[in-house]
C-alpha cells in the first residue's frame, strides 16, 4: 500500500478518505519535528504539506521514493519546484480549493473596515450601541479596490467587487502592466 505523509493541518474527512486507500501518516505537528519528518519521508510515495513545511535541502533529499508533493494551498515558495521536477516528482498545488472563501474574506473585510464596524466592537460587546459611529460608515459601491496579484483568487475577488459596484485595479508581476478591470453589466 502506498504511503502518504501529511505534515500540517488537513481537514479530517479528507484524511479519513485517503486512509481508505493508502497508508497515511497524519500529524499536524510533524512540521515542527524535523528529525522525525525526515525519517518518515524516507519511504513515502507522496508528501502533503501546507505553507510551513520547507520541501528543499535535507527533507527533499530524504524523499527517496516520493513521486508526488501535494500543496494544500497555491503558493509554491516553500517547495523547490525545479529540484522536485529534476527528481521526477510532480508538484500539485490545491488550486481553487478555497478561492471563493478567500475572495469573500477580502470583500467582507473591506466592507467591515470601510463601515467602521470593527472599531465599535468593544462598545457593542459591552452592551452599548454607538449609533452615530455605526451610521457614519461609508458605502463600498463606487470605491476602487486595488489588488496585488491577479491570479484565480484575484480575478474572483475582482468579480465580487464589481458585483458590488466597485472599480478594480490589479497589479501582478506576471502581467506586463497594471490592469484596470472593466465593469461588468449587472
Amino acid at each position: 500500500m502506498k504511503k502518504i505523509v501529511i505534515t500540517e493541518f488537513m481537514d479530517l474527512p479528507a484524511v479519513e478518505s485517503l486512509k481508505q486507500k493508502f497508508n497515511v501518516v497524519y500529524d499536524p505537528t510533524l512540521v515542527d519535528d524535523a528529525a522525525r519528518l525526515v525519517a518518515l519521508v524516507q519511504d513515502c510515495d507522496a508528501l502533503v504539506v501546507r505553507n510551513r513545511t520547507q520541501v528543499r535541502g535535507e527533507l527533499l533529499a530524504a524523499c527517496r521514493k516520493a513521486t508526488v508533493i501535494g500543496r494544500l494551498g497555491v503558493g509554491l515558495d516553500n517547495i523547490d519546484v525545479p529540484a522536485c521536477e529534476a527528481r521526477g516528482m510532480k508538484v500539485i498545488p490545491a488550486t481553487g480549493a478555497n478561492a471563493l472563501a478567500v475572495a469573500e474574506y477580502v470583500i467582507g473585510t473591506a466592507m467591515v473596515l470601510l463601515r467602521g464596524v470593527y472599531q465599535a466592537s468593544a462598545e457593542v460587546t459591552a452592551g452599548a450601541w454607538p449609533r452615530a459611529a455605526l451610521s457614519s460608515g461609508r458605502e463600498i459601491s463606487g470605491k476602487t479596490l486595488g489588488l496585488i496579484g491577479f491570479g484565480g483568487i484575484g480575478r474572483l475577488t475582482a468579480r465580487l467587487a464589481q458585483g458590488l459596484g466597485m472599480q478594480v485595479m490589479a497589479h501582478d508581476p506576471m502581467l506586463k502592466k497594471m490592469t484596470r478591470c472593466g465593469r461588468r453589466p449587472m
